[in-house]
């Protein structure tokens, strides 16, 4: 069973990284959304320090949207206030002219032409924290109005529903991230946002290409959106295991709807007991926060145990979370407790 930690500034710390492994932790994520190659470096040189064997999983951005990181300003947008989202090309050539411009303009790290392929009803940023309602488009901006507003700065992660993402290649961010796994021999390859077999077949093209020995790290597909739960079967063709990435999941479909999802993907990937199937994110949300595990999480991990999930993923609860020894501790003693003898 795995019991995977995301590193980050709670865990730099070498007896905080050697708590959650000495408590149960037997794979960590990098997660090459946020940090660098220099610190996960250091992460590695630590870990395998204190434990040779543990495994080391490199999550990438796939096709995640974020707020452009060409975007200079930091916006507080106010309730039924209205702004402008716009791909990255556009927002470029509009640079000059931004300062000009009575309007709060938020590019996304997409081009324009895939922002506005299809139509949308809502833009959520940080895991719809903020929400948007879209009420136009017009030379090419896509006009919204908040329905909750919020801080806007380079780097949010954003989830527009229904986005084709078809169009969207493998980034030099994510190309970068795999020589660097290649180089550090990681365990695990995790793609994120996985909708299609294709995604997972760019990713081995590019590690043939790269792999010079006889290297073979494994490869598990991240189900985020609706596309990847309907194309389950096919995407298992071409994977190791499958990580359900609840973060994202939410507010890419919806929150009534993400246990009906769960149970279609966990039913699927049990068919092959030689595939891994990974619950992630908002595991002990409770405990992130410095409190009490709730019994609805509780609940949450027997369910799945008894479901058939082979390891649980632990996000902000090890990388910012208050209480990351503590938080590991109790999964592992939850684990013992449910796990079939």
């Amino acid at each position: 069973m795995y019991i995977i930690a995301t590193v980050g500034p709670n865990v730099k710390d070498r007896t905080v990284l050697k708590g959650i492994m000495d408590n149960g932790v037997n794979a960590l994520r990098f997660n090459f959304i946020h940090g660098s190659e220099t610190e996960f470096l250091e992460f590695l040189k630590i870990a395998k320090e204190i434990n040779k064997d543990v495994e080391i999983i490199l999550d990438l951005s796939g096709t995640k949207v974020r707020v452009s990181s060409n975007f200079e300003y930091i916006y507080k947008v106010y309730d039924d206030e209205e702004i402008y989202f716009c791909g990255e090309d556009k927002y470029d050539e509009m640079k000059n002219n931004i300062s000009k411009i009575k309007a709060k303009i938020i590019p996304l790290n997409i081009t324009n032409k895939i922002l506005n392929q299809k139509k949308y009803e809502q833009i959520g940023i940080k895991d719809n924290t903020m929400l948007f309602n879209v009420i136009d488009r017009n030379n090419g901006l896509i006009r919204v109005v908040a329905v909750r507003g919020g801080i806007i700065r380079k780097g949010k992660g954003c989830n527009i529903k229904g986005l084709d993402r078809e169009l969207i290649l493998l980034s030099q961010k994510d190309k970068d991230a795999i020589i660097w796994g290649i180089k550090n021999n990681v365990d695990i390859i995790c793609q994120s946002f996985v909708e299609d077999k294709e995604d997972i077949k760019e990713i081995k093209l590019f590690l043939n290409d790269k792999i010079i020995n006889e290297y073979k790290p494994r490869i598990w597909a991240k189900i985020e959106t609706l596309n990847g739960i309907n194309n389950i079967k096919s995407i298992l063709s071409e994977v190791d295991g499958i990580v359900i990435g609840r973060g994202d999941l939410i507010p890419e479909t919806s929150i009534e709807d993400t246990p009906i999802h769960e149970e279609k993907i966990i039913n699927e990937v049990s068919k092959d007991k030689d595939k891994d199937i990974i619950m992630a994110t908002h595991l002990f949300n409770s405990m992130k926060n410095g409190k009490m595990p709730s019994i609805s999480e509780v609940e949450s991990i027997y369910n799945f145990i008894k479901a058939g999930a082979t390891g649980f993923l632990l996000a902000g609860e090890t990388s910012i979370g208050k209480a990351p020894v503590k938080t590991v501790e109790f999964l592992s003693k939850l684990i013992s407790k449910y796990k079939p003898s």
